[in-house]
């Protein structure tokens, strides 16, 4: 063999290398995301439009306010506390897990009362709302706030294999739950939404058995005042935040469209707005998994000369993938949406090609909110401006239009977010560039 051949040979075991140890990084939150997918499919199939739409609504309220009230149940609540659980031994760490557990417990206590009130209010505000599904949805939102806890735990002792198993078992009980809710008679929302709360159920028991065997639980030392005090200061999210994120990033629309218009609208705007977030899930995945580090092995005489040229060639990275991304979904979606869910769900097409302009955008965004999380920059003003647009702009176009100007609202407003932290990302890394060249 020849010195050029050779060369070939060992460059393309190399890229194999890395091909498969990227599909080996990303492949448990991938399989985790397309199982979901599979169960969302069957829950659609076997309900139709109008009774998924009411399934899928009250799923969201009673989720929707978790973060709020649970402690660690947002990104950045969660983030926080795995960092100073992170920098203690295993000890403290199982007297942090008891600490916040019951800590836990107690918030489920107040989400149990606060939510058992609302229920009569939106029973009585949303058609599709009945009492029992409320209940029973509230019921499927419990173990969530247990599991969140085994979350961070798991975070904090870098154990992300455990943490990816434990959701790949949630998602196939889930599965599971939900074919053979298929098969049982009676009203099928109430019977499906029982099914999601026993896989949650199974789910946490799962956690918790193996956070036992994970920790020295009876030597567990409980953390001092001074770290009891750090802790307390990272359980919640400001208000603030949580109200904007929520207006402009978590379907907020939704409440409109379950006042003026049917369930089948809120089915339909539900599911293009999912794929829309997955689009912003699976890009970003992608390409730091996969796509990056076998274009950057490929092309190794190729460096970043700087933060801000990193973050440029990055975001042009993540805008390709995103845009393919989107027009696969385009070119195949209405095939996909006839051989998955049924012809009944093709109205799903309207609102999603407007959403997947935000997809495009919220992928990119991605890289500019890594930057500005690790400078600590505050969005605070950016998040105002884009959730008063997106209220100004739902009321009237949710009443002309109703799924279609959900989605234009919703696109207006994740766009402009998208957009002006992109902005402020380039601004902040250009200021540091001409920095460093004067010096």
């Amino acid at each position: 063999m020849g010195g050029g051949d050779m060369f070939f040979a060992v460059r393309k075991q190399s890229i194999s290398r890395i091909t498969r140890s990227g599909l080996f990084q990303i492949s448990p939150a991938l399989g985790t995301t397309l199982i979901g997918i599979g169960s969302y499919i069957v829950t659609a199939r076997a309900l139709g439009p109008a009774a998924f739409g009411a399934f899928i609504f009250v799923q969201w309220l009673a989720t929707i306010t978790v973060p709020l009230i649970g402690v660690g149940m947002s990104a950045l609540t969660s983030r926080q506390i795995v960092e100073i659980q992170s920098r203690e031994p295993q000890p403290t760490i199982a007297g942090i897990f008891y600490y916040l557990w019951y800590r836990q417990c107690r918030r489920i206590l107040l989400y149990c009362v606060v939510f058992f009130f609302l229920a009569f209010l939106l029973s009585w505000l949303f058609s599709v709302c009945t009492l029992l599904r409320l209940l029973l949805t509230g019921l499927a939102a419990l173990p969530l706030f247990l599991s969140s806890i085994v979350g961070i735990t798991l975070r904090s002792l870098r154990r992300l294999d455990l943490l990816g198993t434990l959701h790949l078992f949630g998602m196939l009980a889930t599965l599971f739950l939900m074919v053979a809710a298929t098969q049982v008679g009676g009203d099928q929302v109430e019977i499906f939404l029982l099914a999601v709360a026993l896989a949650a159920t199974l789910t946490l028991i799962m956690a918790v058995i193996t956070m036992a065997r994970l920790l020295p639980m009876k030597e567990a030392q409980p953390p001092g005042s001074y770290l009891r005090e750090q802790l307390k200061r990272s359980f919640k999210p400001p208000l603030l935040h949580f109200i904007l994120d929520a207006i402009t990033w978590q379907r907020s629309e939704s409440l409109l469209l379950a006042l003026w218009r049917s369930p089948s609208e809120l089915a339909f705007y539900a599911i293009s707005f999912m794929i829309s977030t997955t689009v912003m899930q699976l890009a970003p995945m992608l390409l730091s998994g996969w796509f990056l580090p076998l274009f950057l092995r490929h092309t190794h005489n190729r460096h970043y000369l700087n933060p801000y040229d990193a973050f440029i060639k990055t975001s042009c990275y993540m805008a390709f993938v995103a845009v393919a991304f989107c027009i696969a979904i385009t070119t195949l979606g209405p095939y996909l949406i006839i051989y998955s869910i049924g012809p009944a769900y093709l109205p799903v097409l309207e609102p999603l090609r407007i959403l997947l302009i935000a997809g495009v955008f919220g992928s990119i965004a991605t890289v500019s909110l890594t930057h500005l999380a690790n400078h600590g920059q505050n969005t605070t003003v950016l998040g105002i401006v884009a959730a008063v647009v997106n209220v100004g702009l739902a009321i009237p176009l949710v009443a002309y239009w109703g799924m279609t100007g959900a989605a234009m609202a919703s696109t207006v407003a994740q766009v402009i977010s998208a957009s002006g932290s992109i902005l402020l990302c380039r601004k902040i890394l250009k200021r540091a560039e001409q920095k460093e060249a004067v010096l």
